[in-house]
């Protein structure tokens, strides 16, 4: 089971938006029930990071992270949504 940890400022709005992105990303690409997703503030994300396998943030990576990060800015812009989907398919097909 893939570890996601999903952060933004509050771990609330901007969070959630994204990950119903990730997770109908994920499912639709054949990973359902493979992963989960534990949304957080990004003050959060760094301590959670060391037992998870990514994390993905709309905010800038913060300094401390243990394990992969994929910048989550992408699926609430649009701009590089193409590439930011593939990091995120290519690190699961690598699970």
């Amino acid at each position: 089971m893939v570890q996601i940890v999903l952060a933004c400022g509050s771990g609330i709005a901007t969070s959630t938006a994204v990950a119903a992105k990730i997770r109908d990303l994920l499912d639709d690409n054949g990973y359902r029930g493979q992963f989960t997703i534990t949304q957080c503030s990004i003050a959060e994300a760094v301590p959670k990071s060391a037992s998870a396998d990514l994390v993905i943030a709309t905010t800038v990576k913060p300094e401390g992270i243990e394990c992969a990060f994929i910048s989550g800015i992408p699926f609430l812009t649009g701009i590089g949504r193409p590439a930011a989907e593939k990091a995120v398919l290519d690190f699961m097909a690598k699970q």
